[in-house]
C-alpha cells in the first residue's frame, strides 16, 4: 500500500471497514473483538500502531515479530476465536514509523471471540446477545455466500465445463 493511500485512510478515520489500534508492546483484547466483528460483518482492515484519531504512533521495531507471532497464535486458538481463521499481518513503513496492517475478509461463518459474538456497527464492535440478532446474522451470511446454498433447479447441463480450465488458471494467477 502506498503512503498516499495510507494518508487518505488515516485522514478519513475509523469507519465500518477500518479500525485503528495503538498497540504499544502488545495487542489489546479489543483488537480480537474487532477481528471477530469484521469476520461477522463485511470485513475490513485493522491498523496497529495508529491512534483512534488517525495519528501514526508506530509499533516498536523490536516488538513487531512477537506481536505478529502472538496475533497468529491467538486467532488460531479455538478457545479464543471460534472458528479459527487464517490471516496474514503485513508490516508497513509509514513516515519513518512501522505499522502492522491486518486485512480481515468477511466470513461465511459466524465467529465468536471467547464465546461472545461481535458484529460491526458503524465504527464500533458490538456484542450480539439476542438470539434473534444471531439468527439474523446467520441469515445475512446465508444470502451473501453461495457455497452453502442449494440451487435445486440447476441441472448438469447448466454447467459449462469448458470454463473449468479458465477458472483453474485464474485461481493459480490470483
Amino acid at each position: 500500500m502506498e503512503n498516499q493511500q495510507l494518508k487518505t485512510v488515516f485522514s478519513v478515520g475509523e469507519t465500518i471497514g477500518v479500525e485503528f489500534k495503538r498497540c504499544g508492546n502488545g495487542i489489546e483484547s479489543d483488537t480480537y473483538e474487532t477481528v471477530c466483528s469484521f469476520l461477522n460483518s463485511y470485513g475490513g482492515d485493522i491498523y496497529l500502531g495508529v491512534t483512534d484519531t488517525g495519528g501514526v504512533f508506530g509499533v516498536p521495531q523490536n516488538a513487531v515479530s512477537d506481536i505478529i507471532k502472538n496475533f497468529i497464535k491467538m486467532i488460531n486458538n479455538p478457545d479464543i476465536l471460534n472458528p479459527t481463521i487464517y490471516l496474514v499481518p503485513e508490516y508497513i513503513e509509514y513516515e519513518g514509523k512501522g505499522i502492522i496492517k491486518i486485512h480481515v475478509p468477511a466470513s461465511s461463518e459466524v465467529h465468536s471471540y471467547k464465546k461472545v459474538i461481535y458484529d460491526r456497527v458503524d465504527d464500533a464492535d458490538v456484542k450480539v446477545t439476542s438470539t434473534s440478532q444471531i439468527a439474523a446474522m446467520y441469515i445475512r451470511k446465508q444470502n451473501i455466500f453461495t457455497e452453502k446454498k442449494v440451487f435445486k433447479y440447476v441441472i448438469m447441463e447448466d454447467l459449462r465445463l469448458d470454463l473449468l480450465p479458465l477458472c483453474r488458471q485464474r485461481a493459480v494467477n490470483k
